[in-house]
């Protein structure tokens, strides 16, 4: 009786001392996780306030941090102030930034009506012609030499086919361009890319607003910070990337619409309409189309040039359906790449030798279909295309 006595005597001390062994242990392994997690968090917050103040300001950082704890579904990877919201446009350029005009164009103010003497060439168009210094600045330079000339840069970046020929009737018929120029990219058969509300915060395209639903509480936590947004953004694309595409522009939402049938019939009513817009003021239109990267490679690839150039193909029958000059920088561009020169940035942004090039090729096609050697001035000194 004693000895059993001692041995559970022995036997609770030995399950005392594991419990305690075991408390202490689980205690430190619980100190260090939330050590790990407050650590975590300081880092995470120092990140997600350094990604917001370089993106947005302090102020806007500190603006924008109180909408992501609020009501606002999705997290505002910042535009500055360099627009403004647009009932009909979406958006447009802020008149109050330095070097955006009355007009919502980055150009000194115009003069309106336009003096005699004067030959106004508009440049309407997307993020590429808004490069600077782009082919628009080069061609500014060719026609310096000449007396009369004024290019415009009315190129908004993220513009479509339909926010250019908008823009146009708004703000831009006043103007009273000889020329217009216009330039399309094969994303531009959208109606918007880009949206913004009134406070100028940017909307997602509804692509975007598709991969980023919030439907769990974790979607929820993601959309409300910069960081974990632009992550999932990256593994999004990573995704898009990795998948079964025949074409680069297959897995593009902003890019395969152009080798769709259905849109090019409301992008001929565009054209259509900006033809008569540019007749009623006795001036003209010319078209300028240029190619996205990946049709070089493909090309060569897989010899398919109907469905490859598919896109090029519908604007220059256009052109010819409605007697439009019409510029397709394609075939120069592919000689100068096949001579290992590099004209992309990024697979639509040209570099400086691509720039320079298109300006080179739009003054060749300019003077060649006599859009600016038919210009006269007659003894008024008013300007005007024959």
């Amino acid at each position: 009786m004693l000895w059993a006595s001692g041995w559970q005597a022995n036997e609770k001390g030995y399950m005392r001392h594991n419990c305690y062994q075991f408390a202490r242990t689980a205690c430190g392994y619980g100190y260090v996780a939330i050590v790990n997690v407050l650590i975590f968090v300081v880092v995470f917050s120092v990140a997600e306030l350094s990604y917001r103040v370089h993106r947005d300001g302090f102020g806007g950082a500190i603006e924008k941090l109180r909408d992501s704890l609020g009501d606002v579904p999705y997290s505002n990877l910042g535009t500055g102030n360099w627009v403004i919201h647009d009932d009909h446009l979406g958006y447009r350029l802020n008149p109050l930034k330095p070097g955006i005009n009355s007009l919502s164009i980055r150009h000194g103010e115009v003069l309106i009506p336009k003096p005699k003497g004067v030959h106004r060439i508009l440049v309407l168009g997307d993020s590429i012609p808004w490069d600077k210094p782009g082919f628009v600045n080069y061609m500014e330079e060719m026609f310096s030499k000449e007396a009369g000339f004024e290019l415009i840069n009315a190129a908004v970046p993220g513009y479509t086919t339909y926010q250019e020929v908008l823009l146009f009737k708004t703000y831009l018929m006043q103007t009273q361009p000889d020329l217009v120029l216009w330039t399309y990219c094969l994303n531009d058969n959208h109606k918007f890319l880009h949206r913004f509300d009134e406070r100028a915060r940017m909307l997602w395209t509804d692509e975007a607003l598709e991969s980023l639903k919030t439907a769990t509480y974790f979607d929820v936590a993601v959309s409300r910070s910069y960081v974990l947004t632009a992550i999932k953004l990256k593994i999004l694309e990573r995704r898009k990337q990795q998948q079964d595409c025949r074409y680069p522009w297959g897995c593009a939402p902003d890019f395969n619409i152009a080798w769709k049938d259905e849109p090019w019939t409301q992008y001929e009513a565009y054209l259509d309409e900006m033809k008569r817009l540019t007749r009623e003021m006795q001036s003209q239109l010319a078209v300028v189309i240029f190619p996205y990267e990946p049709q070089f490679e493909q090309l060569d690839r897989v010899h398919n040039a109907d469905y490859v150039l598919k896109p090029q193909k519908q604007i220059s029958a256009l052109c010819q359906k409605y007697d439009l000059p019409c510029l397709d920088l394609f075939p120069a561009y592919r000689e100068r790449i096949g001579n290992s020169e590099k004209l992309f940035r990024d697979g639509v942004h040209l570099t400086t030798a691509g720039h320079q090039l298109t300006a080179e090729l739009i003054n060749a096609f300019l003077r060649e279909k006599g859009l600016i050697s038919g210009m006269r001035f007659d003894q008024r000194g008013d300007s005007s295309l024959r």
